[in-house]
């Protein structure tokens, strides 16, 4: 297990440092293109590790349109980009699993062929031409949900988290739970529309666990000694055939990601895409680096997390690293 785990640390620190690489070039060629009187003629490797010492010690630089702190500014719309994610990602479980399920129990069968169809269909959608259609639902059905920005305006939620879901309950003394519950009705739209790719990766990774998980040979010995089925799926078969998805899952974070920061700008929301996007189209192109660093560096993170956390709750994973 140490050695597990000094491996991943050890993979993290590296890809850290290529991650400090490529922004610090980012940086360098396109902050210069922009701006040719700032190109230094110092060699590239002093330029990299004096980079390096402002990042270590948490200097990314500070905005050329308002002067702020490039990384706290940025860290508080990656929470609100984080919040989307893990609301979208509530609902499409809440839907998903139960039709992954579903499909893998009956596989082939009428109801496994509309599951997988809807599927395909959500899939089959870009994410941008649906947020287009979920803005234009009110003129449509009516002022059901709001389609623009994270909060009302007449709220006034100080930023201590930077999840508007866990700050709006800190003024619960000042607008008791509206500002909470304008916070939620601002999201499900937003995360309605994300869910849609989710639901797909969920559904086929869940059908996939559940099929290989139903032909296993434990299976088929608790059918041999007279279980039931309800017993057999809740006791034994959700229990293995669940968490194999998570790892495959996290495979695709970098496209959830890519699609959240789509549907920031449909839907006006200030997540770290709306940040981004404002910012090089204004010319603060100081942002892009440090964008950089923080998208992939939390991906990074957490897969290498979901990698420990995963053999620390399965024994198979146990047993493979050991016999390793």
């Amino acid at each position: 297990m140490l050695s597990f785990l000094q491996r991943r640390l050890t993979l993290l620190f590296i890809t850290a440092f290529i991650l400090t690489i490529i922004a610090f070039i980012v940086d360098r060629v396109l902050v210069a293109s922009h701006n040719p009187e700032v190109i230094n003629h110092q060699n590239y490797f002093y330029q990299y590790s004096n980079y390096l010492w402002h990042i270590l010690n948490g200097n990314f630089g500070y905005s050329s349109l308002d002067n702020k702190d490039l990384i706290k500014r940025g860290l508080v719309f990656f929470a609100s980009t984080l919040e989307l994610c893990f609301v979208a990602l509530i609902f499409s479980s809440f839907f998903a699993i139960p039709m992954g399920i579903l499909a893998g129990l009956f596989r082939n069968s009428r109801l496994d062929y509309v599951i997988m169809t809807i599927a395909i269909v959500a899939l089959a959608l870009p994410v941008f031409w649906v947020g287009v259609m979920a803005v234009l639902l009110p003129s449509v059905w009516g002022d059901l949900l709001p389609v623009d920005g994270n909060l009302s305006l007449i709220y006034d939620v100080p930023v201590v988290t930077g999840f508007l879901l866990i700050d709006t309950l800190f003024v619960v003394d000042k607008y008791d739970l509206f500002a909470f519950i304008d916070r939620v009705a601002h999201l499900i739209l937003p995360a309605l529309t994300l869910s849609f790719f989710l639901i797909t990766e969920i559904v086929r990774l869940t059908r996939s666990s559940m099929t290989m998980v139903m032909r296993s040979n434990y299976i088929q010995a608790a059918y041999a000694k007279g279980f039931s089925r309800r017993k057999i799926v809740v006791a034994h078969a959700l229990r293995n055939a669940l968490p194999p998805i998570i790892p495959q899952l996290r495979l695709q974070m970098s496209t959830i990601f890519s699609f959240a920061m789509t549907i920031e700008i449909v839907f006006n929301l200030n997540g770290i895409g709306k940040w981004l996007f404002i910012s090089l189209k204004s010319g603060d192109y100081l942002v892009l680096p440090v964008g950089i660093l923080i998208i992939s560096g939390f991906i990074l993170t957490f897969s290498i997390f979901i990698e420990i956390f995963m053999v620390i709750i399965s024994p198979l994973r146990r047993s493979a690293l050991y016999a390793d």
